[in-house]
């Protein structure tokens, strides 16, 4: 397979505190990839440098073989790069459908010019986005929910509401931030079908969840950190067995 995405050597310091550490990993193309690992163990750090919203110290990131290292996140976004938060990126007193509307900012394709100048093309792509958005939500069982505000869904639904603005834009990678929280056991197997779907259409996923099961159900390869270095990386059966894995997670006896 060819790698979508390659981490080269990433370095990050936050003062005396090195978040990562030399953290390397590839993301083959229409492959689902968990990174797992304790709290602090610098999973959305290493995030966060991917899609651009926190630069290196040093180390590279290269997407579709172009070494992105040096644009910022808007830039990453256009080429192909979408991602989820821990906590919910929403406008939570709008109405679901205008949270996915806006996350195709990006891919509108009409100036505020064509409003006066030429608003058949405005109303058209309007159009076009609308349906984007309601196929997205409907992914999710949402498409009875788009007029409704964010702020009257349950935690669960806004989480899935959150997942669609990512796919709307069908990004060639998905990064997903602890997608699981708040979901029930129903939810997270909905979550789970879903992701598969995406992936057979051609999305590529790198995923972090504390969720092992779900990690180890769902994705082809994982890798493991803990305080900011790379701990483990292998088939999903392969890390769960690893001694050393097994001891981040669970400690030792005295």
């Amino acid at each position: 397979m060819t790698d979508l995405l390659q981490v080269r050597d990433a370095r990050l310091a936050f003062g005396g505190l090195q978040a990562l550490g030399g953290v390397s990993l590839d993301v083959a193309e229409g492959s689902i990839v968990g990174l797992i690992g304790p709290n602090g163990a610098g999973k959305t750090t290493l995030f966060n440098s991917i899609s651009g919203l926190q630069p290196l110290d040093d180390g590279r990131v290269i997407f579709r073989d172009r070494d992105v290292t040096a644009l910022p996140a808007h830039r990453r976004a256009a080429l192909g790069i979408g991602r989820s938060f821990q906590h919910l990126g929403l406008m939570t007193e709008e109405t679901v459908e205008a949270n996915v509307l806006a996350a195709q900012y990006l891919g509108a394709g009409y100036r505020a010019s064509d409003l006066v100048a030429r608003p058949w093309r405005w109303r058209r792509r309007e159009r076009e986005l609308v349906a984007k958005a309601r196929d997205a939500l409907a992914a999710f069982g949402l498409q009875d929910e788009c007029d409704r505000p964010v702020a009257d869904l349950s935690f669960a639904a806004a989480r899935f509401v959150e997942l669609a603005a990512v796919l709307v834009e069908a990004p060639a990678l998905m990064l997903l931030d602890e997608p699981t929280t708040g979901l029930d056991v129903t939810e997270v197997v909905t979550l789970q079908h879903t992701l598969e779907r995406v992936r057979a259409a051609g999305t590529t996923i790198l995923v972090i969840a504390h969720d092992v099961g779900f990690v180890m159900g769902l994705c082809d390869h994982v890798y493991v950190l803990a305080q900011g270095r790379l701990l483990a990386a292998g088939r999903p059966e392969d890390v769960q067995d690893d001694p050393a894995v097994v001891e981040a997670y669970l400690g030792v006896g005295a």
